[in-house]
């Protein structure tokens, strides 16, 4: 009750700030901004000099007078251009310069000296500076995407998010940032968060469940890439931040038409050893329709901009296990096998051939300008987005392989609204507000009809069936209200800015995993006899069966900051942010765990811990002439995490579900297919009647994600138009997060033969629990990069940005999952899973070599030619070699590391009966061979694995896109063809280019149990594969995109 009431008190004080402050600009999040001085020809300052810029697109104008200084600032102005900028004084003659061009978040310098008119000179000096990225504003690591490149970057997807590859400091393949997982980046449009705040979602943003970009590629006009912005008004993120503007009307109208498309003849074979195996893919499309359309509805007044587009994707879902491989005849008898089974049970399981997934969108975004006055400008913009995906499991895979029906259907439904307002006072003060809302609903079901899942194992092979245990009943609803309000105050050197940043969330989350049954069988001949391995069934312990777990969280953020200009070529930024989020209600109490557990209570939730936030950042111009400059700064950066781990301890407080279980290995219920006649407490082969629930909580210390980040880089005009930067970031974690089990029983030993730490089990607490695990901040870990780039920017001509980038990170869990269990359950360690070793993080990017080139031509007037490359090459994403078995008795069965024998004499590898081991010379020839084809199986002979010690291939990627501008024949506007051409290296040679990976664990073997003497046994898992890669049915191959755009 304290923390609600606190927290509506502070919601009350934010209202009144933002309606009682006068409107603001946030500099580097939605506009740009220009600053000089104003002096005569001796150097003296000449206040009360106006200065008039005009955007001469949509004749907007910005105005200002000079400080006593000399000094100006104009805030709040439209990215692009052209900009007309005059400067007069009374007495003194005016200057004009025109076709200057802003960049998102540039603050560009201009001074200008002036003749008193009199003197009648011919000559009046001004000096700019050359670009955005040898500009005084620019101290941490960022990178512009123009709308230039964003059109000339080679692309299949169009989504704006794929185009941060271009940032030495982003991965050229995901969206990890500087050694982090993406889930730590933070996506901004129009000044307003666009993530996928749950973070169920790949790309972080919503709809991103359903594989929609989140925005037409066609709405967008520019966006900027961060890491280490000192700007204290940057935040929300310990990875990397994206942020976005849309495009806007102007006073002429203007518009374009487009349609991109591909099927099965524009991309290449499946990828294959074997040329005989190489196939052409299924029949499958995917199109793209879209028009924008921008204009004035008042000149100079009021404008809009409108853009539709509707995305048709249709492609097979094919297992490789069949497809792939040497097991294709043995793995299609098993399919078989199992199938018929089934359907002598009178469950058909549908077909494990190819199937086709769904995955369309429509999406429409408006936007309005409207400039009430010179001083004050208001925008309001609206995106909305309907999407659906269909997901069909366990196929990519050697050692995997699905049916039909184990395919589910994932719905979005995104409505965004923007309301900003830009505002001008006097020649020392400005303000920006901004206040967006976002709704987001999530439906996850069964392509098909409800039914249990089910899983066999047999030989090597797991083969699923049924609808996925996690599509049961699977909803979330997501509401965001978010303000934002700053205000700058201009005094002599200094640009004061005072702010406030806050958040407010709602969630609903209906997660009932197995809420209609899952069932594991050992073998076919088990799945015959109705003989069943594991079973689970989650149910609503309320009145209500489709209980949902609901919670509101508020974010508020405060900051102050100050731009001092020390000197003409030094420039700091000082400032500091607290964030302080705020739960106004935690789960339900569970008296069990206080009872069994003391120091633990569900209804903890980590609640007004204070985030402070200082940063510093400089930027020194070393000879005064804007061609070498050095840079950095060191800060804090506060992010945050996805709720999802937050909701992890609504959903499973053990007071919304429970689980039912098979009471024992060698006690199991029946084997019931209908999905709604499944087994409860104290039916047969559950054991004793009981209510058991897994218990997830958040530590009441808990903090957001936080790191110690700073940075210092070197800028370099070097011939030609080319810029040199060298740079060098650091990461140490603050506040970064691990999972513990709380009910683990102690240590009973080591194991004498690996070397690894054997645990007593779990403590169930007189069968009330399965695991309690908590969310807990660790300090330890770390991450930097060391970056070398070069870049040409050419409106026509050659344009290059090409680099090289080392990296290192290190952390303790990679949190790649949603559930709290899978958190630690993928997490491998040898000792102790409650204090994991620091070791290699999954995001770790060790090696990155990149470059984009552009060329434009007019071979034949008025037609300019462009082609542009991009290529990218790097270290493979790390990996951990595991053992699939409770190997060390903690409860769970993916998170033990493997011991990689020195010879065939150090592992067990066969069958167990009555406690003797019988060897498999067959599975220790194949494991032998398995080690010596993997270099790092090979050079560890002898030791236990490392947590992602492994490496998956260096991976070289060649994109290509060729446009052809064609005039149409009236003279209105052109015609544009345009052809992408991804992995290219695929299409000149059929085994390059290829995308060989295993994500982030592999088990070679797999556990059988202890014979007599307590050593291991171990059962082969490799399904006689040679290496333990599997390459991408689709990433693999070259594709082709047409494109044809009309535009006026």
């Amino acid at each position: 009750m304290k923390t609600a009431s606190l927290s509506f008190l502070t919601l009350v004080l934010v209202a009144l700030l933002s309606l009682s402050t006068m409107q603001v600009y946030a500099q580097g999040v939605t506009t740009a901004a220009l600053n000089g001085v104003v002096t005569d020809e001796n150097g003296g300052v000449l206040p009360a000099a106006n200065v008039i810029a005009i955007h001469l697109p949509t004749g907007t104008q910005y105005g200002i007078t000079t400080r006593t200084d000399g000094k100006y600032n104009l805030y709040g102005l439209r990215t692009g251009g052209p900009y007309e900028i005059t400067v007069s004084f009374v007495g003194y003659t005016s200057k004009t310069v025109d076709e200057v061009y802003l960049a998102l978040g540039q603050n560009l310098r201009i001074d200008f000296v002036l003749s008193e008119k009199t003197l009648q000179l011919g000559e009046i000096s001004v000096t700019a500076e050359k670009n955005s990225i040898m500009s005084e504003g620019r101290t941490g690591s960022s990178q512009n995407i123009t709308l230039k490149q964003i059109e000339e970057i080679p692309t299949v997807s169009r989504n704006f998010q794929s185009f941060a590859k271009l940032s030495p400091l982003f991965s050229g393949t995901n969206m990890q940032a500087a050694g982090r997982n993406n889930r730590y980046n933070n996506v901004q449009i129009d000044g307003t968060q666009y993530n996928d705040l749950f973070g169920l979602g790949s790309s972080g943003t919503p709809g991103g469940q359903t594989g929609s970009n989140p925005i037409s590629l066609d709405a967008i006009e520019e966006f900027q890439v961060v890491i280490a912005p000192y700007d204290v008004r940057q935040s929300g993120f310990t990875g990397g931040g994206i942020n976005a503007i849309t495009r806007g009307g102007t006073n002429k109208y203007s518009g374009s038409a487009y349609f991109y498309g591909r099927n099965q003849d524009m991309m290449g074979k499946s990828p294959s050893e074997d040329e005989a195996l190489r196939k052409k893919m299924d029949k499958f499309s995917e199109y793209q329709y879209g028009f924008r359309v921008g204009g004035p509805i008042m000149k100079d007044k009021l404008f809009f901009f409108v853009n539709g587009e509707l995305t048709q994707d249709t492609r097979p879902s094919q297992n490789l296990s069949i497809t792939q491989g040497t097991n294709i005849a043995k793995n299609t008898a098993l399919a078989d096998s199992m199938r018929k089974i089934l359907i002598s049970k009178g469950f058909d399981p549908g077909s494990y051939g190819a199937f086709d997934i769904e995955r369309p969108s429509t999406k429409l975004f408006t936007r309005f300008d409207y400039n009430l006055s010179n001083e004050h400008k208001l925008t309001l913009r609206y995106n909305f987005v309907d999407s659906y995906q269909d997901i069909l499991g366990n196929r990519s895979s050697s050692n995997a392989l699905s049916f039909d029906s184990y395919a589910y259907r994932i719905k979005n439904k995104t409505h965004s609204l923007v309301a900003q307002i830009n505002s001008n006072f006097g020649n020392a003060m400005s303000n920006e507000l901004i206040i967006g809302y976002t709704s987001i609903r999530d439906r996850r079901a069964g392509v098909g009809a409800a039914s249990p899942e089910l899983k066999v194992l047999e030989s090597g092979l797991s083969m699923s069936a049924g609808v996925d245990q996690y599509s049961s009943a699977n909803e979330l609803d997501q509401d965001i209200l978010e303000i934002t309000d700053n205000f700058t105050y201009l005094l002599g050197s200094h640009v004061f800015t005072f702010g406030t940043h806050n958040e407010f969330f709602s969630f609903r989350n209906l997660f009932i995993g197995a809420f209609h049954g899952y069932y594991e069988f050992k073998n076919l001949v088990d799945l015959q006899n109705d003989k069943i391995s594991f079973y689970s069934h989650k149910y609503s312990r309320t009145s209500d069966p489709d209980q949902a777990a609901e919670f509101k969280v508020n974010q508020l953020g405060f900051y102050v900051q100050d731009e001092w200009s020390v000197l003409p070529q030094l420039k700091v930024t000082i400032g500091a942010r607290i964030d302080i989020p705020f739960i106004p209600e935690g789960p339900a109490k569970n008296d069990s765990v206080s009872k069994y557990l003391p120091n633990f209570n569900t209804e903890d939730v980590p609640s007004g811990n204070v985030l402070f936030s200082p940063r510093i950042g400089f930027n020194y111009d070393v000879f005064g002439d804007r061609t070498t400059q050095v840079r950095g700064g060191v800060g804090l950066f506060t992010g945050r995490i996805p709720y999802v781990w937050i909701s992890n301890a609504y959903t499973n407080s053990g007071m919304l579900y429970a689980e039912v279980r098979n009471a024992s290995s060698s006690s199991y219920p029946g084997f019931s297919l209908d999905p709604y006649q499944q087994w409860y407490p104290g039916d047969p082969g559950t054991g004793s009647p009981r209510v058991q629930s897994e218990i997830n909580l958040t530590d009441n210390d808990f903090k957001m994600p936080q790191i110690l980040r700073y940075n210092v880089s070197v800028d370099q005009q070097l011939p030609y138009g080319f810029i040199g930067t060298a740079e060098f970031i650091y990461s140490k974690s603050v506040n970064d997060l691990v999972y513990t089990k709380e009910n683990l029983k102690p240590s009973t030993g080591v194991d004498a033969f690996e070397g690894r730490t054997i645990w007593g089990g779990t403590n169930d607490y007189n069968k009330n629990f399965y695991d309690v695990l908590t969310l807990k901040n660790t300090s330890k870990g770390y991450s930097y990069n060391l970056s070398f780039q070069v870049q040409r920017n050419m409106a026509r001509g050659l344009s290059i940005n090409a680099g090289y980038v080392y990296g290192k990170a290190m952390d303790q869990n990679s949190v790649a999952s949603s559930q709290a269990k899978s958190q630690i359950r993928y997490n491998p360690i040898d000792n102790d899973p409650n204090n994991p070793e620091l070791t290699t993080s999954l995001y770790e990017v060790q090696h990155r070599i990149f470059g984009s080139v552009s060329y434009t031509e007019e071979f034949l007037a008025g037609a300019p030619t462009t082609l542009s490359l991009y290529f990218n090459g790097q270290s493979g994403q790390p990996f951990s070699f595991v053992v699939y078995g409770d190997v060390n008795n903690d409860g769970f069965d993916w998170n033990d590391l493997f011991y990689i024998p020195k010879d065939r004499n150090d592992i067990q590898l066969g069958t167990l009966s009555g406690g003797v081991y019988t060897p498999n010379e067959t599975w220790l020839d194949a494991l032998d061979q398995f080690i010596k084809n993997n270099e790092y199986l090979n050079d560890n002979r002898g030791k236990m694995s490392k947590r992602n010690g492994a490496r998956n291939p260096w991976r070289n990627i060649l994109d290509l896109r060729i446009a052809q501008d064609i005039p149409d024949y009236f003279g209105f506007g052109k015609f544009q063809v345009t052809l992408d051409i991804l992995n290219v290296l695929n299409l000149l040679d059929p085994t390059a280019g290829w995308d060989k990976s295993v994500y982030s664990t592999y088990a070679p073997v797999k556990m059988v149990g202890r014979d007599n003497t307590g050593r291991m046994v171990y059962s082969l898992n490799t399904n006689n594969a040679k290496d333990p890669y599997t390459a991408d049915n689709i990433n693999s191959r070259w594709a082709m995109q047409l494109g044809i755009r009309y535009s006026f």
